[in-house]
């Protein structure tokens, strides 16, 4: 009994673990040699007066986040961020609440890497 006990304990302890480490976004740094302000929507959110490295909370989850960066006299860039396994969720080993938590949450994934470079390119005249 006392065995039972135990293991359902430590069942309930890796409930939903990588929601609880990870949480439900992680922080992106943005990079670019451009060194004047430009506009950056992130998953049709508006960032103005954005300057580089710029640091964005980006949200995990089973969709790509889009990402689209613009400034006066350059063409608008788009970047995707693809999502990627969090390994953190198989400590939830086999605990169907905690995944399911961890899936709700979007916390079973991560973006594919946590610094994209911009390449600001002049606009055609």
């Amino acid at each position: 009994m006392k065995k039972l006990l135990l293991i359902g304990l430590v069942m309930l302890c890796c409930t939903s673990c990588a929601t609880i480490l990870c949480g439900s976004k992680e922080k992106v740094t943005f990079d670019s040699d451009y060194k004047e302000s430009a506009t950056m929507i992130i998953d049709g959110r508006r960032h103005k007066n954005v300057t580089f490295p710029y640091k964005a909370n980006i949200k995990r989850g089973f969709r790509d986040t889009e990402v689209r960066i613009s400034a006066e006299g350059y063409e608008t860039q788009t970047i995707y961020i693809d999502k990627t396994f969090n390994p953190w969720a198989l400590l939830n080993l086999a605990d169907f609440m905690g995944w399911a938590i961890d899936a709700a949450t979007g916390a079973v994934t991560q973006p594919d890497s946590e610094y994209y470079w911009i390449d600001f390119t002049p606009a055609a005249k």
